[in-house]
């Protein structure tokens, strides 16, 4: 199997974490250390150091573990079944986050814990791929596996862990302190990475909202993008002027308001206004030439903003 550009980060994490941190960081040692906790022995304080780890990794530069007086009496009351992880995902991450109070440090416990599930939750790692954020840090970590679970996927890594570790790589490489403009280009074409990205970013947007309301949204934007999204709703909303019982689907738009006037269904000032609108439309998709924005926006003042389905229910 050819290997592709995030399996060259993967390899190049020792390198990386060296030019960053002046020592190269070796996770696998960790990993060894703490093996037995994800074959049913208790966790308890002492084995907390192990994830700490001075000599493998830069833990006390980002983190600290709460004092052993907060953490020894939960941990004492609590067995986490590591071993049959995923099962019960959710209330094993939300009942380590009772006692750390960190879903970073959850994320580490887990990370080594169970290296092929579960990867470190990290601001580099989310801005590469623009991880949803949630008001539940819990949900929050959930989306960041379920991302880092599909990119380990399609690029082929063995583990999740693998997978996280090249993202972070790949940060690095496009944003950090080991700049490689190979990487960066690589990323910014990436299709699959970008298709993540605008799905994290956009689909509670896209679920929320109308055509006319991420139109009226994007106006400060994209007023192009805007008048692209507000000339499909006005088209849909002219439309719906069609007399029942009759098809017109094939009928020009222009002729379509045409003969909607003829018919007396719209007025003369409705009809000249809804032509002005056509034009900015059709201005919007060909962008030859493009729409000037205050014609844009009163297209969009056209619109029902009350709206009726979101935007992809209309697919």
């Amino acid at each position: 199997m050819a290997r592709n550009y995030l399996q060259g980060c993967f390899e190049a994490f020792k390198e990386v974490t060296e030019k960053v941190f002046g020592t190269a960081s070796d996770l696998a040692a960790i990993e060894t250390s703490v093996a037995p906790l994800r074959d049913g022995v208790a966790l308890n304080y002492e084995d907390l150091k192990k994830f700490e780890s001075p000599s493998h990794w830069e833990f006390k530069t980002w983190w600290v573990f709460p004092p052993e007086q907060h953490v020894t009496p939960e941990l004492r009351r609590r067995k986490f079944n590591f071993r049959d992880l995923p099962q019960e995902e959710r209330n094993v991450v939300a009942s380590l986050l009772d006692v750390f109070k960190s879903i970073e440090l959850v994320s580490i416990i887990l990370r080594f814990i169970r290296p092929e599930l579960y990867g470190i939750i990290s601001p580099p790692v989310e801005r590469i791929l623009d991880v949803r954020r949630e008001s539940d840090a819990v949900q929050t970590y959930l989306n960041y596996l379920d991302n880092l679970r599909k990119v380990a996927k399609h690029y082929h890594f063995r583990r999740v862990a693998d997978a996280d570790m090249a993202l972070w790589v790949l940060h690095e490489r496009c944003f950090g302190g080991a700049p490689n403009e190979a990487t960066r280009k690589a990323y910014d074409e990436d299709r699959f990475i970008r298709s993540l990205r605008a799905e994290n970013l956009m689909k509670r947007f896209l679920d929320d909202c109308t055509y006319a309301q991420l139109a009226h949204s994007l106006f400060r934007t994209d007023p192009v993008l805007a008048g692209q999204l507000g000339g499909i709703e006005f088209e849909q909303m002219v439309r719906r002027y069609v007399p029942a019982g009759t098809n017109w689907d094939d009928v020009d738009f222009k002729d379509v308001i045409n003969e909607l006037y003829r018919r007396g269904t719209i007025d003369t000032a409705t009809q000249v206004k809804w032509h002005r609108a056509r034009i900015t439309r059709n201005q919007a998709i060909h962008m030859n030439p493009l729409p000037d924005s205050s014609e844009v926006k009163k297209l969009l003042d056209l619109l029902d903003l009350s709206g009726r389905e979101p935007a992809h229910q209309k697919h």
